[in-house]
């Protein structure tokens, strides 16, 4: 379906996040705006979550902030590319965040004037805005090849796997890549850790080893996918 020539023109990028924060109480201390604005984004919150998940921002915030850039961070980046028939992988990962965009900004950077695309699973609902988001807050101007601005639509170099796999239907790009990857016969990533413990392994155990290696095989499922979908 995909050509297996384009592939290797691709660079595949997963991040993982964690509130800004580890708790809403030091938000409350810290950053009173920012605790005022996190409460108004609650009230969304709480009509758009399942009726058994605490509507209290104080829960909200441990479960929910690292889905959103002006309240969260990212703590990983793993960029992967192909080599023949084996995948590359790099990653930067741990608690300096403007450190981690800096360097990821730069292998944008590299890969813009390569020729390549962007790929992932779910890029352009999230990785995408997320990282250009923490780059602007950092003071970091986003390489133009996650820029959207003034570009036609087919001038955005993402290729987005969900996408892809939905095969156009409307609707159709919720489907995770723990789906995504089992219904193509690919054993998932999932094991001991998975997105909604990121925040807690970050703040409370500083695990960032186990961040970046769980971060790394999202990377390397979701380029299994592509191939697997390439001929």
């Amino acid at each position: 379906m995909i050509p297996k020539s384009f592939l290797e023109t691709l660079l595949y990028i997963d991040i993982e996040t964690a509130g800004f924060y580890p708790t809403f109480d030091e938000v409350l201390y810290k950053d009173p705006k920012l605790a005022e604005l996190w409460e108004k984004r609650c009230k969304w919150l709480a009509k758009n979550i399942e009726e058994t998940e605490s509507k209290d921002p104080k829960n909200l915030w441990l479960n929910r902030a690292s889905l959103h850039p002006e309240f969260g961070r990212v703590v990983c980046v793993t960029f992967g590319v192909f080599s023949g028939e084996t995948e590359r992988i790099t990653s930067f990962y741990g608690n300096d965040e403007t450190d981690i965009l800096a360097k990821t900004n730069k292998i944008l950077e590299n890969s813009r004037r390569k020729g390549f695309k962007i790929a992932g699973q779910n890029i352009k609902n999230f990785d995408i805005p997320y990282l250009g988001k923490r780059m602007l807050i950092n003071g970091i101007t986003p390489d133009p090849l996650i820029q959207t601005w003034n570009k036609k639509p087919w001038e955005i170099p993402f290729v987005d796997l969900a996408e892809i796999f939905a095969f156009g239907a409307w609707g159709q790009t919720f489907s995770s890549l723990d789906l995504i990857s089992h219904s193509l016969g690919i054993p998932s990533p999932k094991d001991n850790l998975e997105g909604s413990k990121v925040h807690k392994h970050f703040w409370e155990k500083e695990a960032y080893e186990e961040i970046k290696d769980y971060c790394e095989k999202d990377v390397v499922c979701t380029m299994k996918c592509f191939s697997r979908m390439s001929s």
